[in-house]
């Protein structure tokens, strides 16, 4: 009887220490899977002005000729959203820009860099973005070395680029933010710089 019960103590004592083994396995799986599902935010490019840098200063005039400055020191921090006409992911994205530059404090500017003006004037009576700033500018365009769209920039109160990047999300957008606020140049920037930090503590 004695060696039976030893048996099944042995026996219980392996079954416990496999499961913490499986556990320990798992909880290193679920890590790795939460690096890999980790918010991507907006791809940022290298192309164009550097983040941490001041921002180019423009007077360009809007759709309606009203003068527009772009850069320098301003209340709220300036996210130029860069669009186009024939664009299917940027219609999908002005909603949730203008929704976002109200919950965040962002003073939001439309711009493109082309195309005929009528066709930009129908698109912002069609996406109902008259109230805010419009510029179709190919010096604009070329100052912040756009290739691709959706595009977007954000600029701080003092006038200096804090993020920029292709964005297809409202996760993209917001990652602009999160970046301006925690002082990264992106979510990837933070993403390697954590897990620099946490391999050498």
């Amino acid at each position: 009887m004695d060696n039976y019960l030893a048996e099944v103590v042995i026996l219980l004592a392996l079954v416990v220490l496999v499961l913490v083994i499986a556990v320990f396995a798992l909880a290193r799986q679920i890590g790795v899977l939460h690096t890999r599902l980790a918010p991507a935010g907006a791809l940022m490019t290298t192309a164009g002005p550097q983040v941490g840098e001041p921002a180019p200063l423009l007077s360009i005039p809007d759709l309606n000729g009203t003068p527009l400055e772009l850069g320098g020191p301003r209340e709220l921090p300036q996210l130029l959203l860069f669009v186009s006409p024939t664009c299917p992911v940027c219609k999908d994205l002005v909603p949730t820009a203008k929704s976002m530059a109200r919950s965040e404090k962002l003073s939001l500017v439309f711009g493109s860099d082309g195309g005929e003006v009528q066709k930009h004037a129908d698109y912002v009576s069609k996406m109902n973005i008259e109230d805010y700033p419009y510029v179709v500018s190919l010096e604009l365009g070329m100052k912040f070395e756009v290739s691709k769209l959706p595009y977007a920039v954000l600029i701080d109160e003092q006038g200096v680029l804090r993020s920029k990047g292709l964005v297809n999300s409202r996760e993209h957008l917001e990652s602009l933010v999160e970046s301006m606020r925690s002082g990264y140049e992106s979510i990837q920037d933070y993403l390697v710089k954590e897990e620099l930090l946490g391999e050498q503590a």
